[in-house]
């Protein structure tokens, strides 16, 4: 019988209702780039007979636009079921009517919406062991990253889009969660989004009055990387101290098995500033200490001469 599963808490279990109950290879359609990537990771390759166009892999697959496809265009492909994340062209409601399987898996939230996320492709193409050794691994090094960092009170502001609006983001999105974690404050934290994505619109002035430590750009939507030449932006903190990073795009915007390295890269963009500030603190302890020794010496000889 073929059903459709929608990416819901309570529904996670009808998950393994999809595969295959005999040895017969799932096939798989991901219009996804992050669920493309966790598949590979969990050796679910075989299982792929497309995948979106923006997918980075090693081997031979149909490639396919997600933003414009039909599906009715992937009724010859013959799936199983559809991975998508995001309702582009009205691929839902097309799957839904052409009797296509297809699961939705929007952009994780939390870093448990990835782990949840994981296991559910998982039971999907019968990586269930390999999924949940996959999320213990990086449940120890996401934790092990986060309980050593705490980088006091500075600020960051996380760019995801400039040339069309300035857009940044939220408390309700995976990366303002990280930046919680990693105790960072967050400029655009509090910021409203009104369609709830997690990713709020600014506005330049916000930007310039909140006067971030650190600006991370994770996108590639620049003309040119020198935030200075942007009006107003010249005097800020960040700018002025060259502590401006440029997040790989892709790193970004994906919420699945590398999320291990999108914790650990906005962690680092702290800890060398970090590392300075205590190299400053010991510095300056240690011009305190050679102060007082030499004005304890001045002072005895002082007292000699006076003897």
């Amino acid at each position: 019988m073929k059903f459709k599963i929608i990416f819901l808490a309570l529904l996670f279990s009808m998950c393994s209702n999809v595969t295959q109950e005999n040895n017969e290879e799932i096939r798989v359609i991901s219009l996804s780039t992050t669920h493309t990537e966790v598949i590979q990771t969990l050796g679910g390759q075989n299982t792929l007979v497309a995948i979106d166009a923006f997918s980075e892999v090693d081997f031979p697959v149909e490639r396919i636009d997600a933003y414009t496809v039909t599906a009715e265009e992937l009724v010859p492909l013959k799936p199983d079921i559809v991975i998508v994340a995001f309702d582009f062209n009205g691929i839902v409601d097309g799957l839904v009517g052409q009797d296509i399987n297809y699961v939705l898996l929007p952009p994780a939230k939390t870093i448990e919406d990835v782990y949840l996320q994981i296991e559910t492709v998982g039971d999907i193409i019968n990586k269930r062991s390999e999924a949940s050794k996959k999320v213990r691994d990086m449940k120890l090094e996401i934790n092990r990253i986060l309980d050593n960092s705490n980088f006091g009170n500075v600020s960051v502001y996380h760019e995801i889009g400039y040339t069309y609006g300035i857009y940044s983001v939220n408390n309700e999105s995976l990366i303002g969660q990280i930046y919680n974690s990693i105790g960072v404050k967050n400029i655009a934290g509090l910021e409203e989004d009104p369609f709830g994505s997690g990713y709020p619109a600014l506005s330049e002035e916000m930007v310039i009055e909140s006067n971030p430590d650190f600006i991370v750009v994770g996108h590639s939507d620049y003309l040119n990387k020198d935030l200075s030449i942007r009006d107003g932006w010249g005097n800020l903190t960040a700018v002025q101290n060259s502590n401006v990073y440029f997040l790989d795009d892709t790193l970004a915007s994906n919420w699945g098995t590398t999320t291990v390295q999108l914790v650990s890269s906005l962690a680092g963009v702290f800890e060398e500033s970090a590392q300075t500030n205590v190299y400053s603190d010991y510095l300056l302890l240690l011009s305190l200490m050679v102060l007082v020794i030499m004005l304890f010496v001045f002072t005895r000889k002082t007292t000699k001469e006076k003897i």
